[in-house]
């Protein structure tokens, strides 16, 4: 088969953390068709985002750069219309490119208008048709998240669907044994965002024809607040339900940030510069959640995992789409999440600090006859994900990205090459600057201009709750992990060169020195 010929679907879920999946290793959770791509192709257990917000993740995502290097560096940023995403590379190759769903490249509030502006044709009854937007040219926006999702196409159906729908979510009640996140869904199902990019996304399949295709579909869900319509609400009962990692105040070695969330402080550190204070430092929403008791949290993760379920459902339906068009073997899919969740580990909820439970994500590749059948243990990053696919299909990649190619890797042709991954997060909400290297074994962040971090043994203590930064046993490991942190910072740095004389471009991509090295850190 020729390789530059196959169709490219990117699959987004919004919040899911690597655990809430049957294939990552849930006992519980039924996901049976993410788990079918599994079987059928490469999962990487350890996949690590690069910043655990949703904008700076997913800019990153689409163009295989750092947040810091494409200065999208949190929520409220807008990723620079300059940056080269997938989508404008496969256009730019013949590729029809499309997103459905939630694209949230800029706050999501002014997503819609700033598509609008991108607008290239109108269809035979006058309506928008065609989009320059970061590369896409057909568009379906469905942002924002729960019944709250908003989008031009998707508001004008709903609409149709349910006249009187924003009445119906005026009335929405909270369950009073949650949070107050934990929230009835109001609609029918059948309108429910995450049943209707499934069926945008099937109606895209079927007009396709033999022109190439990359399609981006992208679920809100399981984004808070935790609201799914029935059956999916009682589909898993609380009792059924994993206890969450113990709040940071029983942890060893805590800082003083953790607190300050955990129990809803205000404090100057988090007034903008403005003079206002922020409401979501961290990307966690301020309350007090000392207040919420296990029980409480087992009822968001019962409805967190029906979100997940129905998302499940709708991979199904486009898989089938697939399969009657003939094209599962001709499209390479890659479902992967911009970041997790917390639910109620170590006390919280949403995302933010560098948690496994935040920044571990799911990651597939999935081809029948040309991806391997595997599971790969090691560290991986989703700043590989543009190169990986550009070098299997044969393209070149752009000046500027920064990840690496796990192609022959995911084909089987050779050993894992990555042995660490970055995370940043440059929060100014929280007044936080930080660095996260995590590898296979060990887990180091290092916050700037404070006097306390965080190193966690991955293996002895995987919930991480015994920070180990200031114990002098470890100290040699610290030390080795601040200066693999210092070469990834480094070789993190943007590389797009503005020089007109010697040396011009190509500029070379630098790649931290430790990935071709086969043995772990001795511990």
């Amino acid at each position: 088969m020729d390789s530059q010929r196959l169709n490219v679907m990117l699959i987004f879920s919004d919040h899911l953390r690597a655990d809430a999946l049957g294939c990552f290793g849930n006992n519980l959770i039924k996901t049976p068709n993410i788990d079918q791509l599994s079987e059928n192709g490469t999962q990487f257990n350890q996949c690590m985002v690069t910043q655990p917000t949703c904008t700076p993740s997913r800019a990153s995502i689409l163009t295989g750069r750092y947040p810091s290097a494409i200065r999208t560096r949190m929520v409220g940023c807008s990723m620079p219309k300059e940056e080269m995403t997938i989508a404008e590379i496969l256009r730019k190759n013949g590729y029809k490119t499309a997103s459905i769903g939630k694209i949230h490249l800029v706050p999501q509030f002014i997503e819609q208008q700033a598509i609008n502006n991108t607008v290239t044709s109108h269809n035979d009854d006058g309506d928008k048709s065609h989009y320059d937007y970061y590369g896409f040219e057909e568009i379906d926006l469905v942002d924002g998240q729960g019944y709250r999702c908003v989008g031009d196409k998707y508001i004008q159906w709903l609409n149709e669907q349910v006249p009187d729908w924003q009445k119906l979510i005026s009335k929405s009640e909270r369950y009073e044994d949650g949070t107050k996140d934990t929230l009835v869904y109001p609609l029918p199902e059948r309108v429910h965002s995450s049943n209707y990019i499934g069926d945008k996304a099937v109606e895209f399949i079927e007009q396709q024809d033999e022109t190439p295709f990359f399609l981006h579909v992208s679920f809100p869900d399981p984004h808070p607040p935790y609201s799914v319509p029935e059956p999916y609400a009682s589909m898993y009962h609380p009792e059924d339900i994993e206890d969450p990692i113990l709040p940071v105040t029983k942890s060893k070695g805590l800082n003083s940030r953790f607190e300050d969330v955990y129990f809803g402080r205000k404090n100057n550190r988090m007034i903008t510069a403005t003079g206002k204070m922020c409401d979501c430092p961290l990307g966690t929403n301020y309350d007090d959640y000392s207040k919420y008791s296990r029980n409480n949290w087992r009822k968001v993760r019962s409805l967190y995992y029906g979100m997940v379920s129905l998302v499940d459902k709708n991979v199904g339906k486009i898989l089938k789409a697939l399969g009657r068009k003939q094209l599962l073997n001709n499209t390479l899919i890659v479902f992967v999440a911009d970041h997790g969740d917390y639910l109620g580990d170590h006390g919280f909820s949403g995302k933010g600090f560098h948690f496994d439970s935040v920044i571990r994500v799911p990651l597939i590749y999935s081809c029948p006859g040309i991806i391997k059948e595997q599971t790969i243990d090691n560290i991986a990053s989703t700043v590989d994900i543009v190169p990986t696919i550009l070098d299997i299909l044969n393209m070149e990649e752009p000046i500027g990205v920064q990840g690496i190619s796990e192609k022959s890797v995911i084909l089987g042709n050779s050993n894992y090459r990555r042995t660490s991954a970055l995370t940043e997060n440059d929060d100014d909400m929280g007044k936080l600057r930080m660095r996260t290297i995590t590898t296979n074994e060990w887990k180091l962040t290092y916050y700037a201009g404070e006097n306390f971090g965080e190193l966690y043994d991955r293996i002895k203590d995987p919930q991480e709750r015994n920070n180990l930064w200031d114990v002098q046993e470890y100290r040699g490991i610290k030390g080795k992990l601040l200066n693999m942190l210092l070469e990834e910072v480094i070789c993190s740095i943007d590389v797009k060169n503005g020089r007109t004389q010697e040396p011009a471009p190509s500029v070379v991509k630098w790649i931290p020195k430790h990935y071709r090295l086969t043995k772990a850190l001795s511990r």
